[in-house]
């Protein structure tokens, strides 16, 4: 029997992220993920929702695991559009705020030329872009919360192939994101798209997107996804280059954390 798009790519994210971890608890309902060298990471640090469970059991579980490994923030991601939606309330009367995420995979055929140069690069190479680019979106971090955000993408080949894509404007680092794939499970995810502000509207982020399409098919994968803000404008501009909601996910914050980190 032929697996659905949503269950693939969700059993695809919890082999990824549990791969990632230090200590991996094991819950009734879920599982919660403790990052030991990345604890600023709040990714890496957070609890998972893939069954139903009541928002004083998710509280307490992310209290009691999350604040037993000396964690300030409380990060609690739900699986399922349902259950996140009927959680919503008691979480926020607990004091977590809410967003909302959408997978979405890519349904074209066909894919366009790559209009730009993409080359994959070395973390090492990536690595200041990147404390440029959170610096920017986080400009009171401190030099360690910078640090641990570039760095932590290093632990991102435990749990799949990683390629590292840039485009280059000069000598630049104008646009980049990741690419993950799983060739076993045929699946790749185009992730972490971000392109310089000072060189938006030149088309960088279209030639990542399609290289790494094009990256995915060859290496046997044959569904390609991505995740996006629902409320965000990135969804529409994904829906126009062809791809198509599949599932929704909720994540909720509190003690100063958030879906950003």
């Amino acid at each position: 029997m032929q697996i659905p798009d949503d269950e693939r790519i969700a059993a695809f994210d919890r082999r990824f992220v549990r791969a990632q971890a230090t200590h991996v608890v094991d819950l009734p309902w879920g599982f919660a993920l403790l990052q030991s060298d990345f604890p600023l990471s709040h990714y890496h640090n957070r609890v998972v929702v893939t069954a139903a469970a009541s928002a004083a059991e998710i509280v307490a579980a992310a209290d009691d695991v999350l604040g037993g490994a000396g964690l300030a923030h409380r990060y609690v991601s739900v699986e399922d559009d349902e259950l996140g939606q009927a959680l919503r309330a008691d979480l926020v009367t607990a004091g977590y705020e809410h967003e909302s995420t959408v997978a979405m995979k890519y349904s074209g055929s066909d894919i366009d030329s790559v209009a730009h140069e993409v080359c994959a690069v070395s973390l090492e190479a990536l690595r200041p872009a990147l404390i440029r680019e959170w610096r920017i979106m986080l400009p009171d971090a401190t030099a360690e919360l910078l640090d641990q955000l570039a760095d932590r993408t290093g632990l991102y080949s435990r749990g799949a192939e990683v390629t590292r894509l840039v485009v280059f404007d000069g000598d630049v680092i104008a646009a980049y994101a990741d690419l993950y794939t799983d060739r076993e499970a045929q699946i790749a995810q185009f992730e972490n798209l971000v392109t310089n502000r000072n060189f938006r509207g030149r088309g960088y982020g279209g030639a990542l997107i399609r290289d790494a399409l094009r990256r995915g098919r060859q290496a046997g994968c044959e569904l390609s996804f991505l995740t996006a803000d629902v409320d965000d404008w990135p969804r529409d501009w994904y829906r126009r280059l062809g791809y198509l909601d599949t599932s929704r996910a909720h994540n909720f914050s509190s003690h100063g954390a958030t879906g950003r980190i």
